[in-house]
Formats: structure tokens, sequence, C-alpha cells
């Protein structure tokens, strides 16, 4: 079915031209696109870098912005958890891309660790149809980031920042978490929670093109902050501070700048 279509059919399909190509894809795991795009245009510009920002016409590709630096496109995609991420990451792969790279945050399992704190993915667990049917031969349903990428990502990231090396659990289902989930992936060794990395890894995998994630604690779990509470709404501005790093280390590793 669907697997069976080529770029080609692909891109006429999405009204794109049949030269065209992308040289790499970053996702940011939310739901309020004009913001994160907004953040993009920020760090783009805060690294002095020349581009060009545009909207796909077909209207499918809607959450998806196209980068274009130095004569090379990029996709920006905006997603909250991965049913559609794994579709715009299978033409990413198709159209292309050389290198994958996630962004976003997570909550915290990890009782080492505070929130803001940075974790790098060393793989993700995830047992849904979008893991599933991108990795039919697992059997763990462990899905693995890239190492050269991930020490990319970690070279990238200010000094000041604590980043966590570790492996994450995948969970698209956040308001059906108990406190009893969160006690016993943290006794697993999880460092932290979120939707999308397990997809993202999988499916880029399944294409064999070079991924990596670099994600920040937004509400610390297993110290028992959710973003309900006021000590995660006293955290914003720093929040948006490590944010802002967020993109500029995504957008220094995908086009291989220090």
């Amino acid at each position: 079915m669907y697997k069976s279509f080529t770029a080609d059919e692909f891109k006429k399909h999405c009204a794109l031209p049949p030269d065209y190509e992308i040289s790499g894809f970053i996702s940011y795991g939310a739901w309020d696109d004009d913001k994160h795009f907004k953040y993009m245009e920020d760090a783009l510009k805060s690294l002095g870098l020349k581009y060009k920002i545009s909207t796909l016409e077909y209207k499918f590709l809607q959450h998806i912005r196209e980068l274009e630096i130095n004569n090379k496109k990029y996709w920006f995609a905006i997603e909250y958890g991965g049913a559609t991420l794994s579709e715009y990451l299978h033409l990413a792969c198709l159209f292309g891309s050389k290198k994958n790279i996630h962004i976003g945050s997570c909550g915290g399992l990890n009782p080492n660790l505070n929130s803001l704190d940075l974790i790098v993915p060393t793989y993700t667990y995830g047992n849904e149809s979008t893991t599933r049917i991108y990795d039919r031969e697992s059997k763990d349903n462990k899905h693995y980031s890239t190492e050269s990428i991930s020490q990319e990502l970690i070279k990238n990231t200010p000094k000041n920042l604590k980043i966590d090396i570790g492996p994450i659990k995948g969970c698209q289902a956040m308001m059906g978490e108990t406190w009893e989930d969160v006690k016993s992936w943290s006794e697993a060794g999880y460092s932290g929670v979120e939707m999308e990395t397990a997809v993202f890894f999988a499916v880029s995998n399944h294409f064999k093109v070079p991924c990596g994630a670099l994600v920040y604690i937004s509400d610390n779990l297993i110290k028992g902050q959710t973003v309900h509470d006021e000590s995660h709404k006293n955290e914003k501005v720093k929040r948006e501070a490590v944010k802002a790093e967020v993109y500029k280390v995504a957008i220094k590793t995908i086009l291989n700048i220090c």
C-alpha cells in the first residue's frame, strides 16, 4: 500500500517539483506551531545566518516550514506525538534527508536531574504502531539514536547546561500517566518520558538516516512537579532561555557548524 509509493510519486502528490530534495530534518515536539516557528527564526537570526523560510503549498504539510540555507533546503516541523511526525519524517527521508534531529521537552524521571537539565537519549523505549511498523524486527522495543549525532549535539551545547546521556521512555498518553507509572519508569533507569523520540528514531533508522535528539526537562515528574505547579510557572523565563539554546544547538548540528 502506501509504503510502496516512491519519492517521485509523493512529490507529484504533494505538488513538489521532480528534482525537489532536502538535506536535513528538524522536529520540535509541541502543538503551537506559530510560536515555535518564531523560535526557529529567532535562533537563525541569533546565529547570523542568511536564510529563507517558506510555507509548503500542499495543505497536509502545513505544520512544516522549509528553510533554505546556503542553497540547501531543510524541513522544520512542529508535531505533538508520533502519528503525523512519522509521515513527515517518512517523506523527509524519501526526499533525501542526510540528518534528522528532534528537539523538545520531556518529563523528568531521573532523581539526580533538575528541571531545565538536558537529556541526549541513547535510545527510547516505544511500543506503539508508529514504532512497530517501522522496526518490525525489534524484540525489545528499543529505538536507538546515532552515536555520532548525539556527540555533535553534546559538543554544540553550551557548557553551562547540564546534559544527561541515557534512555528515555516513550509515552503518547500524557494524561493517562500515573504516579505508579512515573516511579516504575524511574526505577527502570529512564531519564525522561516524552512522546516523539521513539518514532523519530524508528523511522530514521528504517531509512538508515543518522538521527539524534536533545530534550530539556520541563515538568520534573519524579520530584512531584507537573506543568500546573507554581514552581513550573516560575521557571518560565529560564525555560525560554534553555529552549532558545536547544534551537541553536539543533541548527548548528544540522548545518555542521560550530
